[in-house]
């Protein structure tokens, strides 16, 4: 029985891995941007998001079949579902990019894609933990830093959309990064409800 608990575990901290993943590419995008490979690199995105769909159905599907589990079955869902919608906001990002036909990429979302790497990585640190929360020191570190970096994407997201209509005299650039700005912001906004999740979780089971 603590084999099969551990898998969950194990498989949120594969999920976010994937996230991460997901994260590196769209820093590789953002900072090495190329609009002729933006199609190609979207099939490349929805493979990564795509595989960590699976890994979220297999969890959900283990779920159903077991009769104990190390945490609620409500919370083992709910943070299953909350990690897809890091990878979905990502996805979306790139989608974006596509759709709008974006040309170039604008400096101010270097700076996001920054925070980004680094949310998805404290994040997963949090399910790396998550097991053994009752003995780790790190977990509170890393679940505090998730809401730090979200608090300066908020910042960032303030500065840069004030910015937006205040230089910007294309309207509808105007519109189409005011919708990616803030889909960056979404990502880190998600990752911070990841670990308050984790956070409320511990306080349970404590």
């Amino acid at each position: 029985m603590a084999k099969k608990d551990n898998n969950y575990f194990n498989m949120f901290s594969d999920i976010a891995g994937d996230a991460i993943i997901a994260a590196h590419q769209l820093e590789k995008t953002v900072k090495n941007y190329n609009p002729d490979k933006i199609e190609k690199l979207n099939k490349t995105m929805h493979e990564i998001e795509h595989g960590a769909d699976l890994k979220k159905h297999e969890m959900m599907k283990m779920l159903v079949a077991e009769f104990i589990t190390p945490i609620e079955r409500e919370d083992i869902a709910t943070l299953s579902y909350m990690l897809d919608n890091v990878l979905d906001n990502i996805e979306e990002v790139y989608q974006m990019f596509f759709m709008f036909n974006v040309k170039e990429m604008r400096s101010e979302a270097i700076d996001f894609v920054d925070l980004i790497v680094r949310a998805t990585e404290a994040m997963k640190a949090c399910f790396d933990e998550f097991e053994n929360f009752r003995k780790s020191d790190l977990i509170a570190k890393k679940i505090v830093e998730v809401n730090v970096i979200e608090e300066i994407a908020d910042s960032l997201y303030f500065k840069t959309v004030r910015e937006l209509f205040t230089k910007e005299k294309d309207p509808m650039h105007v519109m189409v990064w005011l919708r990616l700005f803030d889909g960056f912001e979404r990502i880190c906004d998600e990752c911070e409800d990841v670990a308050d999740t984790i956070g409320s979780v511990i306080m349970k089971n404590s």
